[in-house]
């Protein structure tokens, strides 16, 4: 007797068992191996969404939370948010710290002011990176430098720019003219 065939809920739910995953990774999913229809597919993410195992907005705010706390901005955690297939909505409201009245505190993030904790964030890369750019002894070098890793790093020009200044001042970095 040959073993029972998988079910596109059971492989959804495995999927989701070994790492949290958005509604569109989770079809791509499924649909690679070609073993399921979509219409399969349409109602094992369904009955997935009904148990609470699948959440874009907790999974959106979660990887915005990792990427901020690695340094990253906010053009580079749009990008990574796109990637995993969140809806621009969603991504949106996480970036600009609108959250959710029903979402249960621990999915929260403590973004008072997302945009304006940007050059705050940017400040501390800057501050962690010190050593990197002390090597560098024309000061008008080093603040391009510094502008050019936190662009590369998602951040906006004018959080960079602003971010570059303070560490100069604060480090005794040199003049902060352009």
């Amino acid at each position: 007797m040959p073993p029972e065939k998988k079910t596109a809920l059971v492989a959804a739910v495995e999927i989701l068992a070994r790492r949290l995953v958005s509604t569109a990774e989770l079809r791509t999913k499924l649909g690679a191996k070609k073993l399921f229809s979509p219409a399969e597919i349409d109602g094992a993410v369904l009955a997935v969404k009904r148990m609470g195992a699948l959440h874009d907005d907790f999974l959106a705010e979660d990887v915005a939370r990792s990427y901020r706390s690695r340094g990253y901005g906010p053009a580079r955690i749009r990008i990574a948010l796109r990637k995993r297939g969140i809806p621009n909505e969603i991504i949106e409201q996480v970036l600009n710290g609108k959250e959710e009245e029903d979402a249960p505190a621990e999915f929260e993030i403590s973004s008072a002011s997302n945009q304006s904790d940007d050059g705050d964030n940017a400040f501390a890369v800057l501050h962690r990176k010190a050593a990197q750019f002390r090597r560098e002894p024309d000061a008008h070098k080093r603040k391009a430098k510094a502008v050019r890793c936190l662009v590369g790093r998602g951040f906006s020009y004018e959080d960079a720019i602003g971010a570059a200044d303070r560490w100069m001042r604060e480090e005794g970095g040199g003049s902060d003219e352009e």
